[in-house]
């Protein structure tokens, strides 16, 4: 099952200047240039790729997990992502500097064109921004929430002051903000679609290095090379089809027939299988979803039960088990795909060791701990995650043989889950997962863990985290805020207020007329980086 682009889900896979300011604006990233160097010419070659039928409007507001490729091909934002990595480079901007990482000022690189012809202007990114956070049920508005005037029609932290410039400011520092503008949904927008939105679900017009020859979400999407593009990585292929499918394993058979070019989405029905059957044209890698437990303080308030709790579960027996694999053991908070983030993090608290487990129990035990008789560990039954949480239980209760009890407690729906979460009445362990919004360490951190945040359903609350946070956040310096975001993650290996579980994985397939392709930090086919014969 696809994992929508969402905040934090329980459904698992299938700058300011001073008065006297003589001073130049500090750039807030070591962004790439915009332009390059020549780059080798494009072929005309044209590949298949899988998509999925979209459930939600596909646009730059709307776009989702579910057909948000092939947005990637037709738009180009402020910043996009180096393909293969979570770092960013100048798109359509030519420089965005900040003293404060509150106030931002953007200059647009002028020459660049939409596929109508019109300009690119700084008045199509403001009025895109204002129209994508004010969009009802927009899956995409809350990208916007640290732009001072979000919840209004017109966002009054966002200024026009030329064609090509314009300002941006945040309610508080947040230096991470420029990481968030390589989502589609920080696109600019034709002015014909401002004029009319509903243009954009008939045919939509970007800036990105395809334009849309045929659209049709639910069927196939063919989209051929814009040759005004602009940016700095040419497409090396022609034209790109995204045939939506309902069934990957029927993708899944089409890829093998040769009848489709790129599968992103490998079922976990066909386990290491997909290794031979595909002769290696395979592209694997941890991706930005993190899967585990929070452990709210009224039922494990002790850090040696809660560390207990983790070194008694399975990690990568219960990955082979259930999902051939294809899901790796998580050693950090943050997922891999995430700037910032750090290989093992969580140390031996997250490796598997039944006998320290039941020691460090012992120990807790002798020093006056009291335990529960048993420990519900609360899940979504619509989630199809029983199986899970049948064997994160049966793990920790072989581990303690009866000394702590963990019984599996399952919610009918993913929203009476949910509710209970939000309004801390799910009295136990909570089985939860996280989607990267961007990719970023921050991203992980603060929403999770800061105090008082509405995705904080275990009540974690330490001001020495939070204070550090914001000491990140004012960081203009990416890498002294790295530092510091870093130092926030090891003080949660002190807590352990969630127990990292494990790591989805971007198992992705190709044909053989494919001879190069990356992926995006959110798992999709990067339009750029593909080449083939």
């Amino acid at each position: 099952m696809m994992i929508p682009l969402r905040r934090i889900t329980p459904e698992g896979p299938v700058s300011k200047r001073t008065a006297a300011a003589a001073i130049p604006l500090v750039s807030c990233l070591a962004l790439q240039p915009a332009a390059g160097p020549a780059h080798a010419a494009a072929g005309d070659a044209e590949i298949t790729v899988a998509t999925c039928s979209p459930y939600q409007t596909v646009t730059p507001a709307n776009a989702d997990r579910c057909g948000g490729d092939m947005l990637d091909a037709l738009f180009t934002g402020l910043l996009e992502y180096v393909p293969g990595t979570s770092k960013s480079r100048y798109g359509v901007a030519k420089s965005i500097t900040t003293r404060d990482n509150r106030r931002f000022r953007v200059t647009l690189r002028r020459g660049w064109k939409f596929h109508d012809g019109t300009p690119v202007r700084a008045r199509n990114f403001v009025e895109a921004w204002n129209l994508a956070a004010s969009a009802r049920n927009g899956v995409n508005s809350f990208l916007f929430g640290e732009i001072k005037g979000y919840g209004k029609r017109r966002m009054s932290g966002l200024k026009v002051t030329g064609d090509y410039t314009f300002t941006i400011e945040l309610t508080k520092p947040f230096g991470p903000f420029l990481a968030k503008l390589g989502h589609v949904a920080f696109s600019p927008l034709p002015d014909s679609a401002l004029k009319s939105p509903a243009s954009l679900t008939r045919k939509p017009v970007g800036n990105g290095p395809f334009r849309v020859v045929k659209w049709s979400p639910d069927g196939e999407t063919v989209v051929e090379r814009f040759d005004d593009y602009a940016g700095t990585a040419k497409p090396h292929v022609s034209k790109i089809t995204y045939r939506a499918y309902r069934d990957y394993e029927a993708a899944y058979r089409d890829l093998l027939a040769g009848d489709l070019d790129f599968l992103g989405t490998i079922p976990y029905s066909k386990g290491g299988r997909y290794k031979e059957d595909l002769d290696g044209r395979v592209i694997t890698r941890p991706n930005g979803v993190i899967s585990g437990i929070g452990l709210p303080p009224k039922i494990a308030a002790n850090y040696d039960v809660r560390r207990a709790i983790s070194m008694a579960i399975d990690r990568e027996g219960i990955a082979k088990r259930l999902w051939n694999g294809m899901r790796v053991p998580a050693r950090s908070w943050v997922p891999p795909t995430a700037e910032g983030a750090r290989r093992d993090s969580c140390g031996q608290a997250c490796m598997y060791d039944p006998s320290v487990a039941r020691r460090i129990l012992a120990q807790a035990k002798a020093k006056g701990v009291r335990l529960p008789v048993t420990i519900p560990l609360y899940y979504n039954a619509d989630g199809g995650h029983q199986e899970t949480v049948t064997a994160i239980a049966a793990s920790v209760n072989r581990t303690f043989k009866g000394e702590l009890k963990v019984v599996p407690k399952a919610k009918p729906t993913v929203i009476a889950f949910m509710n209970a979460a939000s309004a801390g009445k799910l009295n136990g362990m909570i089985r939860m997962s996280w989607v990267l919004d961007f990719p970023h360490i921050q991203n992980v951190l603060g929403p999770l863990y800061s105090t008082g945040s509405p995705s904080n359903y275990w009540r974690y609350r330490n001001p020495r985290f939070d204070a550090r946070l914001k000491i990140a956040d004012r960081q203009v310096s990416p890498s002294r805020a790295l530092k510091h975001y870093m130092m926030a993650e090891t003080m949660l290996a002190h807590d352990l207020p969630f127990i990292p579980l494990w790591n989805d994985q971007d198992t992705a397939g190709h044909s053989s007329r494919v001879t190069a392709a990356k992926l995006t930090p959110f798992g999709w086919l990067d339009p750029v980086s593909v080449k083939a014969e």
